[in-house]
């Protein structure tokens, strides 16, 4: 991994990395700004779909993440600061708890993906041993499509593009890829340096809203990854205060 540090270096280690992610995880859990834009998100999904559905000429299918894009973990991140433990530390005593709530929007968007004959693939980095309390999960609330021929977890590497392929092979055209993380949607994101990353939404700007849904998530993922914030060794008051950008 490499890690950009503009110039600064973190002084020291702090004690809890997570304590950075308080707000985040308050955010999540508390506003109701993250409530709409979830909201937002699902209700662009659907928009796009109904068009797509109207000209479609192959069968349609929405591949969709699990985690922070289906079922809300912030309690997993919330334990994290105030217990002061890193991932993978009790994430499968989380997900066998079968708790994970409905991300806002999504049941919603899914039951009716589902009402218009679309077929659905959870594609989720989830390890495969994980797959029977994920599927007590989703059924808990009542999504739809939930079995083992549509939920597809992790099984060797992180990255999600063979597992998208493999719905392409079954003779479905993907209308929609809704995820919390760049690499939910193309392998064109699946690259280390956040400049390129950047450079790569760019790119893909006309997907965004039309076949790329993104799901609002402050609290993880690869662009935390990208800037440094896994490495334990280092302080993250100091790391954080590196990228701010003030005047």
């Amino acid at each position: 991994m490499v890690v950009l540090l503009i110039g600064c270096t973190p002084d020291k280690v702090q004690d809890n990395v997570h304590t950075r992610n308080t707000m985040a995880t308050i955010y999540v859990q508390q506003a109701p700004e993250y409530i709409a834009l979830t909201e937002q998100a699902y209700a662009q999904a659907k928009a796009s779909l109904q068009i797509q559905i109207k000209i479609a000429t192959t069968p349609l299918a929405v591949v969709v993440d699990i985690d922070e894009t289906v079922l809300d973990n912030s309690p997993y991140q919330a334990k994290q600061i105030l217990e002061n433990f890193n991932y993978p530390n009790h994430w499968d005593e989380w997900v066998k708890m079968e708790e994970a709530e409905p991300i806002p929007g999504s049941l919603e968007f899914l039951q009716y993906a589902d009402s218009m004959s679309i077929a659905i693939f959870y594609i989720s980095n989830r390890k495969h041993h994980l797959l029977e309390a994920t599927i007590n999960n989703l059924h808990k609330y009542g999504y739809p499509q939930v079995d083992s021929n549509h939920i597809m977890l992790r099984t060797s590497g992180s990255s999600k593009e063979e597992r998208r392929q493999s719905v392409i092979d079954q003779g479905f055209e993907i209308a929609l890829l809704i995820g919390d993380n760049l690499g939910d949607m193309s392998v064109d994101f699946e690259v280390e340096d956040i400049e390129k990353r950047k450079e790569a939404v760019y790119a893909n700007g006309p997907n965004f809203g039309t076949k790329y849904i993104v799901l609002p998530n402050p609290t993880y993922g690869k662009w935390v990854q990208n800037r440094g914030f896994y490495n334990s060794e280092l302080n993250q008051d100091s790391l954080a205060a590196a990228y701010l950008k003030g005047f």
